[in-house]
């Protein structure tokens, strides 16, 4: 038996077209919520780069700091006390 239904082909385009272009703006927002933006990245950069010029122009203050790598700096605290080696 040879069925005798009608498509109309330009609605079922029409229709797909629509299908296509939502699964590709989802695809696109897990995207950017994956990986984030352009602009997402620029601003980390820029961050970075604020960063470095800080330390680049208080290195003389930064110096001034205590070094905590010395041993005995801070003896009573003792996640800062180091044992002596030998």
């Amino acid at each position: 038996m040879i069925s005798k239904t009608k498509y109309d082909l330009d609605k079922l385009t029409t229709t797909l077209n629509s299908v296509e272009r939502e699964l590709k703006t989802i695809d696109e927002d897990e995207k950017i919520k994956k990986y984030g933006t352009f602009f997402d990245s620029k601003y980390e950069v820029l961050q970075l780069y604020v960063l470095f010029m800080f330390f680049g122009v208080h290195r003389d203050i930064i110096n001034q700091l205590p070094d905590l790598n010395k041993r005995g700096v801070y003896e009573n605290d003792v996640f800062l006390t180091f044992p002596d080696i030998d």
